[in-house]
């Protein structure tokens, strides 16, 4: 068994992970990150491969050898997901996602304050677990811009310091400077939906996206190929964690990385400090790192699940879990979605980057009023391809046909061969709100190629409000569908209550350590010198992808890390 000293060890080098390792190693910390999955290179992605990619999910964990159960209640056998949307690699997810990159909006860091000021208590379902966030979007807004410019996001601004700009998103929270790079050009399906949806009276914009439109910081420009979400980018025009901060972080001479690792123990001390971490590496071996900082950054399952097989005498019901908090208050993305053909005009949806092509923001959060409305929050809307991944397999794959047209046979390939270059998916990403009985723990059954217990959801997300708000969207979607021009329009279906994409929760954050994890650090409230960061601190989600606000996260703790943990080692709170 090897054993290795460092000042920092950070697991998972995605989003989070290659933020803090580039940063922390700036100012002269010692860093070894672990990343499960190999490093791969911009050459790597040079293939363009939909079956690799797209199809068999090479950027993705296997789910067989690493599966990941679900349940809709804990009445019920858990099941392995068939399919993880996560990233298995060093940069993570940022290797294969439609690089959707969002600021939440103010009233997304208070929730339930904003409800209850706006509409009262008894708005706020009764099963529902709403907390407001420790932090203010005045509070992470230095570190959005900061992540915008750092990694290169392409927009338009919609709100510079309080003045609404025309072309950018007029429902966007005051930002001080514009981005760093104009809006990738649109194409056929944004220009549809940017008519359709003034026609409305509506206010479209094109998505932010961390891809650049132009050459920026020594990287080539988009070439609109259209093998993007779900693949890596053969350029390196995609702003991933694995093009721009692991190339910092290697510059520092303080980092290492340790590929092919799986952490399964976070180790502390009778005292209850943690002093490192265990890992197999890639012969099977068992390892361990011996640090003054752990970090864990990885995706929310692998979060719970290494506090839940840390447990000790001092922390029984898993480490860091004095609050009973860790694992609870799982949300997903609910993406009610609508076809549309176009016997007109072609539409060429696979064209260019493919993930939320064109966006308006009228009836995402609480930028309309939910007065009589039965629900609470909204949901972002946008065109795309029918899965994201635009390509004649994903398509195949992905799209429901209109009723009356088999998803096999003849009829289904002579529509296809119609439609591909005329069809279009209009889709809003709704919000989820937290429920404690929405949770991650440790399955019984069900282990992992390591021998260990698999991640467990028990999750639905067929709640109430979230079925009205549901109803209430994909009106809204038919009416925008039949704006941009579409002969056709149907909706598709909704599926079983599984948990959809962008998962949060788990290790909430908060300002009591009774009812949160950690605080707005990520720092545990138990255990000073371990911090958890990303989308599983989360106390709720907004309609928005979560990327963006992880990065600025990120940022945020590196610099109170930097700055003020280093110096003093303690509660940053």
């Amino acid at each position: 068994m090897a054993i290795e000293k460092t000042d920092v060890v950070i697991v998972g080098m995605g989003a989070v992970g290659g933020i803090l390792a580039a940063e922390l190693g700036k100012a002269g910390m010692k860093v070894i990150g672990l990343e499960r999955g190999p490093r791969l290179t911009t050459a790597d992605f040079s293939g363009q491969d939909e079956l690799r990619y797209f199809q068999r999910q090479d950027l993705r964990p296997n789910a067989k050898r690493q599966p990941v159960t679900w349940r809709p209640n804990a009445n019920m056998p858990a099941k392995p997901l068939p399919i993880l949307n996560y990233g298995n690699q060093a940069g993570g997810g940022t290797v294969h996602y439609g690089a959707v990159s969002w600021r939440f909006h103010e009233d997304d860091f208070r929730v339930r304050s904003h409800t209850i000021e706006r509409y009262g208590v008894p708005a706020i379902p009764k099963d529902s677990s709403l907390a407001d966030w420790p932090l203010t979007y005045a509070d992470l807004e230095t570190f959005y811009d900061r992540a915008e410019y750092e990694l290169g996001v392409s927009g338009k601004a919609g709100n510079l310091q309080g003045r609404k700009i025309e072309g950018g998103n007029m429902f966007e929270a005051p930002r001080r400077r514009e981005y760093p790079l104009p809006p990738l050009v649109a194409d056929q399906s944004g220009v549809i939906f940017e008519e359709g949806a003034r026609t409305l009276g509506y206010h479209p914009f094109s998505t932010p996206r961390a891809i650049l439109s132009q050459s920026y910081g020594g990287r080539a420009s988009c070439t609109y190929c259209g093998f993007c979400q779900a693949f890596g980018c053969h350029v390196g025009a995609k702003s991933s964690i694995l093009v721009t901060k692991l190339p910092e972080a290697d510059a520092t001479g303080n980092f290492k990385l340790l590929t092919g690792t799986m952490c399964f123990r976070v180790n502390s001390d009778n005292s209850g400090r943690v002093t490192g971490v265990s890992y197999y590496g890639p012969d099977g071996s068992s390892n361990t790192i011996e640090a003054e900082l752990v970090i864990l950054a990885p995706f929310i399952y692998d979060n719970t699940r290494l506090l839940l097989l840390s447990k000790t005498r001092k922390f029984p019901n898993g480490l860091a879990n004095s609050s009973g908090q860790v694992g609870k208050h799982l949300m997903a993305h609910i993406t009610p979605r609508v076809f549309a053909t176009f016997d007109d005009r072609f539409v060429n949806i696979y064209m260019g980057p493919s993930a939320q092509k064109h966006s308006l923001d009228d009836f995402n959060a609480d930028n309309f009023d939910h007065s009589g409305l039965n629900f609470i929050r909204g949901a972002q809307i946008s065109v795309s391809p029918a899965d994201l991944e635009a390509g004649p397999i994903g398509a195949a794959m992905s799209i429901n046909p209109p009723p009356g047209i088999p998803r096999w046979g003849a009829a289904y390939r002579d529509f296809l061969a119609k439609y591909f270059t005329r069809y279009a998916a209009v889709v809003a990403q709704t919000e989820n709100l937290p429920y404690a009985d929405q949770t991650i723990d440790l399955d019984p059954n069900v282990r992992d190629q390591w021998g260990l217990p698999a991640p467990r959801l028990t999750y639905d997300w067929r709640r109430p409000n979230e079925l009205a708000r549901i109803e209430f969207m994909l009106v809204k979607l038919e009416e925008l569908a039949k704006a941009m021009g579409a002969t056709r329009v149907w909706r598709a279906p909704m599926g079983a209550g599984a948990p959809g994409a962008h998962h949060e929760g788990g290790t909430r954050m908060g300002d009591n350590p009774k009812t949160s994890v950690v605080n707005r650090y990520g720092q545990s409230w138990d255990i000073p010198n371990l911090f958890i960061i990303g989308s599983s601190t989360f106390p709720t989600m907004s309609g928005f992808n979560p990327t963006l606000t992880i990065q600025a996260l990120a940022y945020m703790s590196a610099d109170a890390i930097v700055n003020r943990y280093k110096k003093s080692p303690g509660r940053l709170v």
